[in-house]
């Protein structure tokens, strides 16, 4: 069965279209539709009647409480269907691509997101203001979080999910956007997307103001902490920061104490401790779920084995930095800073994925990455509230 989850707040002139669609849209399928309602207007009441005419129309009527994603969560936890959708109650999402994303879950999708951006979509609902504040939210979330390039419209509001993608999960019910809680922090595989016309509003007020957007931009650093393979990500290019910041430090303070010493020697060294530092800060902040924490013989010979993987994978890092300014400033003739720069990033992704792959794996399987917070509900949704 199909649990329709539809937060509304104060959508009264939209309700009555809004259900007369998806029973249309939804007539070969089993489902229920939940309404999740804030408002404080006649909206309410219009629901009521049609709930008290049709048992598969819910009313969840919360006082003093707002807030689409928190107001989603609400919907899943009180969901009785296998299958969970979404769809905003103000007609802009179209109720008519339903059975289309029906299909999909029945053809072995585990996600369906509809799209604005691909062959067939359109975002023509939006005036060019709120075009531009889409698009700038949607690529502030691709850029730093990787799970979201998945799909080309993670901030549409749209969705279809097979409920064991959320089941046990923790969803934390923060700003506008719950499918990018669920595309980050969800069980899935196959996900798909659909074109879809994203319409005009005729009736009704847009929710959108400056704190929904302020919102949006506190998720994405939420998700961010949250995220493993994205935190890990920047807190390794922050260590690697450091390690630069000690390199010349190092450096400065061995020509000062030892001005005898060659240039070379004193590099070497100053290389060495940097390595030696971004190893023990990487080993206690970026992989600190797997890193082991007793202090013994054997856990020094893991030690000792991972440092001299990380070793390696720093000289290799090293070459490729080399390398990169070398054909940049000698062949393309590119200033030799840019160029250094071009290779400290080519170095830097080398070094992470290679510490990641190779000097941090081993001992994964032994160290739980994730810890489930909070108890599930009857939906198998923990919320953070």
């Amino acid at each position: 069965m199909l649990s329709l989850v539809i937060p509304v707040f104060n959508e009264k002139d939209n309700i009555d279209e809004l259900i007369q669609r998806v029973e249309k849209s939804l007539k070969d399928y089993s489902y229920e539709i939940i309404f999740v309602d804030d408002s404080n207007d006649e909206t309410t009441a219009i629901i009521s009647q049609f709930a008290c005419g049709d048992q598969r129309i819910k009313l969840i009527h919360r006082k003093n409480k707002t807030g689409l994603a928190s107001a989603v969560i609400c919907g899943f936890e009180n969901a009785q269907g296998d299958i969970l959708a979404v769809m905003d109650g103000d007609l802009q999402h179209p109720p008519e691509i339903l059975p289309k994303m029906m299909k999909e879950i029945e053809q072995g999708a585990d996600l369906v997101v509809p799209s604005r951006f691909i062959p067939g979509g359109s975002d023509g609902g939006l005036n060019h203001f709120r075009k531009l504040v889409s698009a700038t939210a949607r690529y502030i979330g691709k850029i730093l979080i990787k799970s979201l390039r998945r799909a080309s419209d993670h901030t549409g509001g749209m969705f279809m999910l097979r409920k064991e993608v959320i089941q046990g999960k923790q969803l934390n019910p923060v700003g506008w956007k719950i499918l990018m809680e669920i595309m980050v922090m969800g069980s899935y595989q196959n996900l798909v997307e659909i074109p879809y016309v994203f319409s005009t509003r005729n009736l009704g007020q847009s929710k959108l103001n400056l704190k929904v957007q302020l919102q949006y931009v506190w998720h994405i650093i939420g998700l961010l902490k949250r995220s493993e393979s994205d935190r890990r990500f920047y807190v390794f290019c922050l260590v690697g920061g450091s390690g630069v910041l000690i390199d010349m430090l190092i450096f400065a303070i061995l020509g000062y104490r030892f001005p005898g010493m060659s240039v070379n020697a004193k590099a070497v060294v100053s290389a060495f401790i940097a390595m030696v530092s971004n190893y023990t800060l990487n080993n206690l902040f970026t992989w600190k779920e797997i890193r082991g924490i007793k202090f013994n013989y054997k856990a020094f010979l893991v030690n000792l084995r991972r440092f001299s993987k990380y070793l390696m994978v720093s000289s290799f890092g090293i070459l490729i930095k080399s390398i990169i300014l070398f054909l940049l400033y000698y062949f393309l003739h590119i200033n030799k800073y840019w160029g250094n720069f071009a290779g400290i990033v080519c170095a830097s992704f080398s070094n992470y994925f290679l510490s990641k792959l190779w000097v941090w794996r081993e001992e994964k399987a032994s160290f739980p990455i994730y810890k489930r917070v909070g108890e599930k509900n009857s939906s198998g949704v923990s919320a953070k509230k």
